[in-house]
């Protein structure tokens, strides 16, 4: 008996696939406005950070004068490239610095606050790349931020590293997958690698004093390991000899006593690397209150430890001369 379909079913089948098609309809304008959010999130936080945040006009603005260094020629002064985190951003004057070191010497920065030297490794591969080659690079770190592996701050890959340094960066400091999907998220999303900075500002506004408060507990809980310093700057005077590019290390003053332990350890793995060092001025020279936040230098540290980085500096240059 051949078989047919009712009037109802009919209507039934056209409702069920006029509901469906409503159902897709409504999906698609859901993911649609998601994409339209987080592209207006991805350029509102681009502008936000090339073109008002003070800290992110400030790095891209060193990062390019630290791109297009060249040594310097016959009878020109020296190209010194200063690189560190926050250390170096908040202990050096650099327009002191500059002052102090002419004409021998013509001196730039690039600070990244939290930066440690594996974070450098990676970020001095790619500013070699794009074409940096300053007569000397002087890494300024903590005997802490030389010891200690962690990921990446979100700002540095963002700012600092290539493309093809990811996957290096996995096998060098054993990241799992997680890790390395948020340094890969850091590289290429403006949201990413500027939201902690986000974070801090939003905190700031809400909590004052949270800076002050998260600097005095910062590598509280942490164990210093210096087996694989000399090993880590090894690595990177080998990266700087093949790029023409002298290699000066420099420990700056923290007032933390873990720092001060580790001081001597640090400066006998450059020792045994045949990478001059220096602590221009050590912790025990500066009392408390020569500092911001019981870690980083005020305006009155700032200038005793500037002036003693310049006389380091010279010093270097004359051997060279």
């Amino acid at each position: 008996m051949p078989s047919s379909i009712s009037s109802s079913d009919f209507a039934e089948s056209f409702c069920i696939t006029k509901e469906a098609t409503a159902e897709r309809r409504h999906v698609v304008l859901l993911l649609a406005a998601i994409a339209i959010a987080c592209a207006f999130v991805e350029m509102a936080t681009a502008v936000w950070s090339h073109s008002i945040n003070k800290y992110g006009r400030r790095v891209e603005a060193e990062y390019t004068e630290a791109a297009v260094l060249r040594p310097g020629g016959e009878g020109e002064p020296k190209s010194v490239l200063v690189v560190g985190n926050s250390t170096l951003y908040r202990g050096v004057d650099v327009r002191d610095l500059r002052n102090r070191i002419r004409p021998d010497m013509d001196a730039h920065v690039l600070a990244l606050d939290g930066s440690m030297i594996e974070d450098w490794h990676f970020a001095l591969r790619e500013l070699f790349r794009k074409g940096a080659h300053p007569d000397f690079l002087v890494l300024m770190l903590s005997p802490g931020h030389v010891a200690n592996v962690a990921p990446p701050p979100d700002d540095v890959p963002y700012y600092l590293f290539g493309a093809q340094d990811i996957l290096m960066l996995r096998r060098a400091e054993g990241f799992d997958s997680t890790a390395l999907s948020n340094v890969f998220f850091a590289r290429y999303s403006a949201f990413f690698g500027r939201r902690t900075a986000l974070r801090l500002v939003v905190k700031s506004k809400l909590f004052p004093g949270f800076q002050i408060m998260a600097h005095r507990s910062m590598f509280r809980n942490l164990t210093p390991d210096y087996r694989p310093v000399p090993g880590r700057l090894r690595e990177i005077k080998m990266l700087c000899r093949q790029n023409g590019v002298k290699l000066l290390f420099v420990i700056p003053p923290t007032h933390q006593e873990s720092d001060t332990l580790g001081t001597a350890v640090v400066l006998a793995a450059a020792e045994a690397t045949g990478v001059p060092a220096s602590v221009p001025v050590p912790n025990a020279q500066l009392s408390g209150d020569k500092y911001l936040d019981g870690y980083h230098l005020n305006s009155e540290g700032q200038k005793i430890f500037t002036a003693a980085l310049a006389e380091f500096l010279k010093k270097q240059v004359r051997h060279v001369l």
